[in-house]
């Protein structure tokens, strides 16, 4: 579809002179000139005004997707998966899957599918034939958009012309740490919304798996933008991310763009921006620190069931207010059944709770799982011996 912005300022010069009465010449012209220089914001800041435009859609690099809307894109690459599974389960995610013998040892996300983009109409010849994906809209255009430029046969891509459905403002963000996810699992909690997906179950949900992206601003102004089956779930409502190469606790993944992800530690995370194909939603907090992951750390616990309880070791004695949980789990995956045996201050030596414990092993055969908090670290998982 097409679209000429100069008809918008024609329109707004006709609108102003309407109903102008007797007011002199000067008035009139200082009024449509006002009229105007207000209709060029109201329609889009990111159209050239003396361009044509042809709109579609195409599929993007996650370098591209970001263009212009995150502090870099430098470090983009793409997510590798070590297992076959999951290569559809977001209609937008990108992939080079073909199926389970080519990509027996797993397949790469490599970007975001079905995203709008405005290209000049002189150069759609061009476009379509750097970017095969390229669909025209034969459509209504759409609000939402990257406008594509073209220069010695590269593709560039503008910041997105965001079209913000609903800005939250009371929505509680919690931050996890030492998740089988990642480092970190940021959990958006609405209280008078509904958008995002947080069940497994079907629902009219805003925010859901056909989401293309999310970005995460800090106080300090860094954006980093979130990648799908790294970051991005199907409940969406979960944003997990790594800031090391170790990644022991989700060996299916291989993360991407860790010099930026990086970044996170030490901010404070203010703003959570979910980007659909034709809308986005931003949610806005306080606050939210991320903790500093405790480098080289190596924890362990050794249970005695005689006496029910775990000794722990190598514990780093400058943790602040240092508590430790452990879980006794039987079962995986979501059949699993977890019981909390200790939940508690740090010592030594912790004794499960006695009720918990007869409860837990009453289940069945089971394995054991802790962590250590503390006020002013990430959470250290502990290697139970």
């Amino acid at each position: 579809m097409r679209r000429k912005a100069l008809a918008l300022l024609l329109s707004a010069m006709a609108v102003s002179m309407v109903g102008c009465g007797t007011k002199n010449t000067s008035e009139v012209q200082k009024e449509e000139s006002v009229e105007v220089a207000e209709e060029k914001v109201e329609s889009s800041s990111a159209l050239d005004p003396n361009v044509e435009y042809v709109f579609g859609t195409a599929t993007l690099s996650y370098a591209e997707f970001y263009s212009g809307d995150v502090s870099s894109t430098d470090s983009f690459d793409a997510v590798t998966s070590a297992t076959t599974g999951k290569s559809e389960i977001f209609p937008n995610q990108e992939t080079d899957f073909v199926d389970e013998t080519t990509n027996a040892d797993g397949y790469h996300i490599t970007g975001v599918k079905n995203v709008n983009v405005a290209v000049p109409a002189d150069q759609v010849e061009e476009y379509a034939k750097l970017n095969e994906s390229f669909v025209k809209n034969e459509g209504e255009e759409p609000k939402q958009f990257k406008v594509v430029s073209i220069e010695d046969g590269v593709a560039t891509y503008s910041a997105t012309n965001f079209e913000v459905a609903d800005t939250v403002t009371d929505a509680d963000a919690q931050l996890e740490t030492g998740v089988f996810w990642g480092d970190y699992q940021l959990d958006v909690i609405e209280t008078s919304t509904s958008y995002i997906k947080n069940t497994r179950e079907d629902g009219d949900f805003k925010i859901d798996g056909n989401i293309q992206g999310i970005i995460l601003e800090t106080k300090s102004g860094l954006k980093v933008g979130m990648e799908h089956l790294q970051s991005i779930w199907v409940q969406p409502y979960e944003i997990a991310f790594n800031i090391s190469a170790d990644n022991s606790h989700n060996p299916r993944m291989v993360f991407d763009n860790l010099p930026e992800l990086d970044k996170l530690e030490k901010e404070e995370i203010v703003s959570v921006t979910f980007i659909n194909q034709n809308d986005s939603y931003v949610y806005t907090f306080d606050g939210v620190y991320v903790k500093p992951v405790y480098k080289d750390a190596k924890v362990t616990g050794k249970v005695d069931e005689s006496s029910n309880s775990m000794a722990l070791e190598n514990v780093p004695t400058d943790l602040g207010n240092p508590k430790v949980t452990v879980t006794y789990t039987v079962g995986e995956g979501r059949e699993a059944v977890r019981t909390v045996v200790y939940e508690g201050d740090y010592a030594d030596k912790v004794e499960f709770d006695k009720d918990a414990f007869s409860e837990a092993k009453a289940a069945g055969e089971g394995t054991y799982s802790a962590a250590v908090s503390s006020d002013n670290y990430a959470d250290l998982s502990v290697e139970v011996k």
